[in-house]
């Protein structure tokens, strides 16, 4: 998953959707695509690709696999209309990540639904029984003050492998505050603080409320060869509820 990779604040945006209402919404998602591409037919469109390396793929503060990961975009964005695919891959196969996402932008706010997909034997692609299914949908939004170098990003589940003990969804509630500053035009540092709002995976599904990351990175651009943007971003986290530290580096590619 994306690492900053992104509240009621009413209620914490618990969207209580049943099966048949989360099919409705794919449907209409899907029927959006082409309405927001006919709407920006004027636009030019453009396809985007990226590859990350990282020493670890960290994600809301949790670390995924034991060993460093490549984490490969492809996408393509119109307008304010963007999908694209991210995957996860751990050179020691002790993490695999394929993500599918949709999401709308208009001048500061956004709207995403992500498919997080986990291909390890035994997960079916395909398999999309709200009770059996490895796949975990969420819906994102997030604002940005323009002005100010601060976002709000709140995000829940609210379809599949995500359950409690009774087998119902959990609905996990995740909210994070960021802040970005560039300055002498190829560095930036940023700050992120995030946070679940009710009993879920960030948790193991045992508190309202628990602190998931607190993170600060330093990235730096640098320019070699024919590459004229080489990002690298260091960065410190710390987990609250799990009472851990991580250091990770990133390397970052544009295609």
């Amino acid at each position: 998953m994306p690492q900053y990779c992104l509240p009621n604040y009413n209620r914490y945006l618990i969207i209580t959707f049943k099966l048949k209402k989360m099919k409705r919404l794919l449907l209409f998602v899907m029927l959006l695509v082409p309405l927001f591409a006919a709407a920006q037919e004027g636009e030019k469109g453009e396809f985007y690709g990226t590859v990350d390396l990282g020493y670890r793929c960290m994600w809301r503060g949790f670390e995924n696999g034991t060993a460093p990961s490549v984490m490969p975009t492809v996408g393509y964005s119109k307008g304010g209309f963007d999908i694209y695919a991210w995957g996860g891959f751990a050179f020691d196969d002790s993490y695999r990540e394929v993500d599918l996402a949709v999401s709308y932008s208009i001048e500061n706010f956004s709207i995403t639904l992500i498919d997080y997909f986990y291909p390890y034997k035994g997960n079916k692609f395909f398999e999309f029984n709200n009770k059996t299914t490895t796949h975990t949908a969420e819906l994102i939004a997030t604002y940005e003050f323009g002005k100010l170098p601060l976002s709000i990003t709140a995000g829940t589940f609210i379809f599949g492998d995500d359950k409690k003990e009774n087998g119902k969804n959990a609905y996990s509630t995740y909210a994070e505050v960021g802040y970005t500053h560039e300055f002498n035009g190829k560095n930036s540092i940023a700050g992120v603080v995030g946070a679940s709002f009710n009993k879920s995976m960030y948790n193991g599904y045992e508190k309202n409320f628990s602190l998931a990351q607190i993170t600060a990175a330093y990235t730096r651009v640098f320019s070699i060869g024919k590459l004229e943007e080489f990002p690298v971003t260091a960065s410190y986290t710390y987990n609250p509820y799990l009472e851990k530290s991580y250091f990770n580096i990133m390397f970052t590619v544009g295609l």
